[in-house]
């Protein structure tokens, strides 16, 4: 059945690294404040450092943990056994905060060998589905834009998550849908009717151009050209009932007082969403 047409507010989250240099409970006030009901922290953002001093601070406001980021880097310098401890530490974390996601960055190409690099992200994952699952949280396999392959994640178009989460075919497997690191893909119409059913994230974020930083270029909605009410309203339709996290880094951003920010977000994702038909 079809929801209101701004049943989506109920959904929407403000990713932490839209407001980096803020202080996490600014965040949480602010968020309050706008009548946002969600954040996704990052793990380096805790309240003093502490993740149950968090999960105080989101409860005492009545705001909820949307996702955990991150985990992942199954590839890279660090060893296995490294990754293994960290990614469960993650995983502890996004249970303590009631997180239901832990969203994974996967880690980049291995020696210059794609192929080589996803089998071993393959295996971390397998390895760490279990424990994920005993602590009820769901594992996100976030693909990147291909320009980030040799620094951040080998999985960088969403047919290839896709292809990944199927081939472990796991309840506690899913994606998680970054509009700017997927807008530019000629099969993603395709794609996303093959991921609607295994999304359980979604992250917003325009494609400014021309573009400033890889890294920290994001744009807000509506300040570039990805065709976010396209992506984003299609996997409301398909029946995505997860949270909708604006995560845009970009240093001019973070120069905005968080209130103002969080606010004008608020307004940018009425006018991108509000009257798309949505499942409820």
């Amino acid at each position: 059945m079809t929801g209101p047409a701004d049943a989506w507010r109920a959904r929407l989250s403000i990713n932490q690294a839209t407001a980096e240099t803020s202080g996490t409970e600014e965040l949480l006030d602010a968020c309050v404040a706008a009548g946002v009901p969600a954040v996704a922290p990052w793990r380096h953002k805790y309240v003093g450092g502490d993740v149950r001093r968090t999960r105080r601070a989101l409860d005492g406001r009545g705001l909820r943990a949307s996702s955990l980021c991150r985990g992942g880097f199954f590839t890279g310098t660090r060893s296995p056994a490294e990754a293994r401890r960290d990614n469960r530490a993650a995983v502890e974390e996004a249970a303590e905060l009631g997180a239901p996601v832990l969203v994974l960055v996967c880690g980049p190409v291995h020696d210059g060998r794609p192929v080589a690099a996803v089998d071993l992200i393959r295996a971390g994952i397998e390895d760490l589905l279990p424990f994920a699952a005993d602590h009820d949280v769901v594992l996100a396999v976030e693909p990147f834009h291909p320009m980030f392959l040799a620094e951040r994640s080998a999985i960088v178009t969403l047919d290839q998550a896709v292809d990944l989460v199927e081939r472990i075919d796991h309840p506690h497997l899913g994606i998680a849908v970054d509009t700017y690191h997927v807008w530019w893909d000629p099969r993603l119409p395709q794609a996303l009717e093959r991921a609607a059913a295994r999304t359980v994230s979604v992250h917003v974020a325009d494609w400014l151009v021309p573009t400033p930083s890889v890294l920290t270029g994001r744009g807000l909605p509506g300040d570039g050209v990805a065709d976010l009410a396209g992506i984003v309203g299609g996997l409301l339709r398909d029946g995505y009932e997860g949270s909708i996290e604006v995560e845009v880094l970009n240093e001019d951003v973070w120069a905005t007082p968080v209130g103002a920010l969080v606010g004008d977000i608020r307004t940018r994702m009425a006018g991108l969403l509000d009257g798309l038909e949505v499942v409820a």
